[in-house]
Order: C-alpha cells, then structure tokens, then sequence
C-alpha cells in the first residue's frame, strides 16, 4: 500500500535546497507566452527555483539567459514581483551597477571602453509548446517535446488558438505552504466534491473526471458541465476540460469553451510557494463575460485552496502526523475517488533526489 511522503520532504530546509539544485535547475519550467516578446528588444523576466532568468526577442529569434552581469554578477533587471515580468530594451541590454552592455545575443558590446576580451551572458535553454514558453537551466536535459510528449497536438486539439492568445490577466497569492502540497492538491480531485463545489458543478462532469500520469506529464480530462449548468458564460465552442501537469511546477488547462489558463509555482522558501495565476484569451483586456470564468475561478477553486494546503503544511509539522495511505486505483488512472497522482508525484520526487521509490 502506498503512503504519502514524509513529513520532512516538505518541512526540511535541507530538502529544499537540494530540490533546487536536482528538480528546478534539470526541469522544463514554464515562464511565459510568446506573445510576450513578440517584438524586437521584448524582454519576458521570470524566476526558475532560485534563480533568475529572461527571454528576449532579437530581430524575431527568442535567447534566454542568467539574469546576471559577468563583470560583479549585479542583476542586469530587477528581480521579479509576480514570477513573469515583461519589459523593453533599446536594442541593448545595460547593467545599471556598471554599465557594462550587451547586445541581444548576450555578447558583451562595451564595457566602459576597456578591453576585457570576449565575454557572453550564460544561456539558458527555452523551447515553445503550443505558444507557451518553457526554459531549462541543464544543458544535457532531453527537449521539451521529449519530456512531455504529445501535450502539444492535444492542447491545439482542444485550444486551436493558444499560440496566438495574450496575456489577458494575472492573480498572484503568497502560499505559505511548501511548493509540493500546492502542486499535489492541484493534481488529486479526491477534494473536489467536498471543497471544490463551484468546480464539480459548474465547470466539469465530476463523475467523468480522469486523471492520467505518464513520466513528467500528468494529464487531467473531463467533460464539461452542460452549457445550461456553466457557471460562467461560454464564449467560444468546446465543450471538454484538458489540463497538463509538466514536472515539477507548471500547468496549462482549457475550461470548456477554450478558456485557456496557467498555474505556475514558484518555489520560495521550504513553507512559501508564489502561485501565478494567468489567462490567455484573445484580448488584452477581459470582456464582461470572460471576467465571469476568471472571477469564478479564483473566488472559488483558488480561493478554497489557500486555506487546505496551508492547513497541511502546519500539520506536517505536527509531532503527531503519520504519513497515511493514499487512495489508488488498480488502473493507475485517478478520478476524484483516488489520489494516484499524488503517488506518482512523490515518485518523481524520489528520483530527482536519487532515492529508491516506495513500492
């Protein structure tokens, strides 16, 4: 029978740091859209684990690079307030403690007229899925399309117009919780039914709620509410809920009618976790009807969360906390009964760590 993790994986200070080193910095971590640096000297600013990263635009080609100058290692933009911070450049980028300068392809142009010989930005690896753009700080890590095979043709097939949506709107909330238990209750729906009613009722058909795990990619299907029971108004075709999970903490989901939507957890501290919450739809600025789904969505389902996941990181505290049994189908495929995907998380966990799996 499997049991959840020990408390220690989430309360360990010492865990946590070597998780920044073997999930966040050997992992595709979503930061972004590509509508966010679709022009020239676009910049897209984002954290991965405990590092700082951006992407920029140069003459249409997308490089991504360590926030950082190679002269005294001042950051050469600011740190980020909500995990995903867009800017422009002349052309060049300038480090304000210096002024060393670099063009766009992180080669060093000037540093104050001296002759330092040659001198780049350290890149950093960024792939497209579907519009949506994922970096990677391990250079021998497998691509994108590898590590998350086939969610792209399954994400166009359900939200044909994702490469070419914006970034409509952002919530952002400080979890005081570790970023595993976010990314756990995100995965399981065995809650759903008692905590998530807006969710079971207005959105999906609870009782054809699937949940499937395959490598990095958890996979999450549902039919939609009937149109006549949506708790907000549908304004474009597709009646199907889809959403992928891509280890260690990103999600892309389509509510029924192409609303398409992000989760992404930024890891903080071992009990603190910046959950990003974004929409991509076809404007800029919401319409009264798409503000309807975006303000269910974070009134209800989000809103509920905060409260269970920091409940449960005080518990894990506890010195009276066992880990228990999880709730397994024989199938290994989830459904708001079962929490398959929690068992699957932890064993991702334990291989990034180099540690056996639980049976």
């Amino acid at each position: 029978m499997s049991r959840a993790l020990a408390a220690r994986y989430y309360t360990d200070p010492g865990v946590f740091a070597a998780e920044l080193n073997t999930v966040f910095a050997r992992s595709w971590v979503l930061v972004g859209h590509e509508s966010q640096v679709a022009r020239h000297g676009q910049v897209l600013t984002a954290a991965v684990g405990d590092e700082s990263v951006f992407v920029v635009n140069n003459e249409g080609e997308l490089g991504a690079y360590y926030n950082v100058c190679q002269h005294r290692g001042h950051e050469l933009f600011p740190p980020q307030q909500t995990g995903g911070d867009e800017l422009s450049v002349p052309g060049l980028v300038t480090c304000p403690y210096h002024a060393w300068v670099y063009s766009l392809d992180g080669r060093l142009a000037n540093a104050r007229s001296r002759d330092v010989g040659e001198i780049r930005l350290r890149a950093v690896r960024v792939e497209r899925l579907a519009g949506f753009l994922y970096v990677n700080l391990d250079d021998d890590a497998p691509r994108l399309a590898e590590a998350a095979p086939g969610v792209e043709s399954e994400l166009l097939a359900n939200a044909p117009q994702a490469p070419s949506r914006v970034l409509s709107w952002r919530n952002t909330h400080l979890i005081a919780a570790n970023w595993k238990i976010a990314v756990e209750n995100y995965n399981e729906c065995f809650h759903c039914a008692n905590v998530h009613r807006s969710f079971t009722a207005g959105v999906v058909d609870a009782a054809s709620y699937r949940i499937r795990c395959d490598g990095d990619v958890i996979r999450h299907a549902a039919k939609g509410a009937p149109p006549e029971q949506s708790g907000y108004t549908r304004f474009d075709e597709g009646d199907d809920y889809v959403a992928y999970f891509v280890w260690p903490a990103s999600a892309i989901q389509c509510y029924p009618g192409q609303v398409v939507n992000t989760f992404r957890w930024v890891p903080l501290e071992v009990d603190r976790t910046l959950l990003v919450r974004e929409f991509w739809l076809d404007r800029a600025e919401p319409t009264e009807a798409q503000h309807e789904v975006i303000d269910l969505d974070w009134q209800t389902t989000a809103t509920e969360d905060f409260g269970l996941v920091e409940s449960v990181q005080r518990g894990l505290r506890s010195r009276g906390y066992r880990p228990g049994p999880l709730a397994c189908e024989p199938s290994g495929i989830g459904t708001v009964h079962s929490e398959d995907s929690v068992r699957h998380l932890g064993g991702l966990l334990r291989d990034a760590l180099g540690e056996r799996r639980q049976p």
